[in-house]
């Protein structure tokens, strides 16, 4: 898994955001991690899906039903580790003051930059990544020299040493050594969300998809038709809505199905039933809408479509919609929540392929 942290070039916002982001995916990938190592012996392999189905149950308030919590989002586990007094976490980083403290301060943190209003600056990408490399020290996690490299260069822009306007060069992302190896994942690590980074080894064989809007085998040209559970169309429509570099998908011995995506690997479906659990599959289309009464508008076009389940939103809530058909209420300050899914006959045409 890399979990490589962008290095800024210079002390604009758009490189500072960089930084921040690119270390907060490094640091919820390697909470992810350690704790899958730390748990999986004594709640199975399964047990982040596990854990979020027994917080929504217990306390739907606060951990939303309809919600979608990634593994890998450092907010979710450090809401769990912090707030929930049976947390797992606390068992795999323990529960001293200090550490809930700094992790207080890391999710306060998260918090400030993802709802920010001012530009961010040197220093405190600095802070945020101090606090970030405390609890990671203190927790035996992995990504301390990743961490080390991006205070470096903060300290050598805050200090001239490092100059204004660089070029982009080989270490910008990459620190030489061991900080720069990937994080070892765990082969039972359970799969992301669909449209979520590809986890595990990827399969060699590569399937083609035809302009016919088929898949099939590179040698034999035989189909995989016959090995779909559902409708075939819709499920090459939902894995091509973005296409896969190179018109190609594998599939892994479980049936899921994957695809690059630029040069990401990611998981684009299933041969079989999808899980329910997803709240979100594939990707956001580029369209945005609002709730209208009993309409949902297209933001762009004006256009107005009613739907059933406009009803019993908020008016004005704004609306989007993945290339599964999945509509979200997105907007407000605990992210994205489904509200229903639509097929591309009854949504917005050519909005959905």
């Amino acid at each position: 898994m890399d979990v490589s942290i962008a290095l800024p070039e210079d002390e604009t916002p758009g490189e500072l955001i960089k930084g921040y982001f690119t270390l907060m995916r490094s640091f919820g990938w390697d909470l992810y991690v350690t704790s899958h190592f730390a748990l999986r012996e004594s709640l199975g392999s399964q047990w982040f899906a596990a854990r979020i189905r027994a917080l929504k149950d217990s306390d739907p308030k606060n951990w939303r039903p309809n919600h979608r919590f990634e593994p890998q989002d450092p907010g979710v586990i450090l809401r769990d580790y912090i707030y929930e007094q049976d947390s797992p976490y606390l068992s795999v980083f323990g529960g001293h003051f200090q550490k809930n403290l700094v992790a207080k301060k890391v999710l306060a943190t998260r918090n400030t930059w993802f709802h920010f209003g001012d530009d961010p600056t040197t220093s405190q990408l600095a802070e945020a990544a101090k606090d970030v490399r405390a609890f990671v020290q203190s927790s035996g996690m992995h990504i301390a020299g990743r961490i080390d490299a991006l205070v470096e260069r903060l300290e050598d822009l805050r200090t001239g040493r490092c100059p204004a306007v660089a070029a982009p060069h080989p270490a910008a992302t990459a620190p030489a050594g061991a900080a720069a190896a990937p994080l070892d994942t765990p082969d039972d690590l359970p799969r992301p969300r669909i449209g979520g980074t590809w986890v595990g080894p990827l399969p060699e064989l590569r399937y083609r998809i035809t302009r016919a809007g088929d898949v099939v085998h590179p040698d034999t040209m035989e189909s995989v038709r016959s090995r779909v559970n559902g409708d075939f169309a819709d499920k090459v429509r939902a894995w091509t809505a973005v296409e896969p570099r190179g018109r190609e998908l594998w599939i892994d011995a479980d049936g899921a199905v994957g695809g690059l995506i630029g040069a990401t690997p990611r998981l684009l479906g299933y041969l079989g039933p999808d899980p329910e659990s997803d709240v979100a599959r594939g990707f956001f289309t580029s369209h945005f809408y609002a709730v209208e009464g009993d309409e949902i508008a297209d933001l762009d076009s004006g256009e107005r479509r009613k739907q059933s389940f406009a009803v019993g939103l908020a008016d004005g809530a704004t609306l989007r919609v993945t290339t599964y058909g999945d509509v979200l209420v997105v907007g407000d300050a605990d992210g994205a929540e489904r509200v229903a899914t639509v097929m591309p006959a009854d949504w917005f045409p050519g909005h959905l392929g």
